[in-house]
């Protein structure tokens, strides 16, 4: 297991977890999603290939709807 944080708040995720993993593991499935690792944005078609590391900084972002 390693220790990272996920929108301010610290959790484990198995080791070799990738993006898309993980925002299964947390039943995420909203396809707009974004998500930056230690303030870098990765994008949707690295989810699969991005390697999650312990201490990283996950920031989980959903679209705005304003106006």
């Amino acid at each position: 297991m390693i220790q990272v944080t996920i929108n301010g708040e610290p959790k484990q995720l198995q080791k070799n977890t990738t993006i898309s993993e993980m925002l299964t593991q947390l039943d995420y499935q909203n396809e707009w999603l974004g998500v930056a690792i230690n303030t870098t944005f990765i994008s949707k078609t690295a989810h699969d290939q991005t390697i999650i590391k312990e201490g990283d900084h996950i920031d989980i972002l959903s679209p705005i709807q304003g106006g």
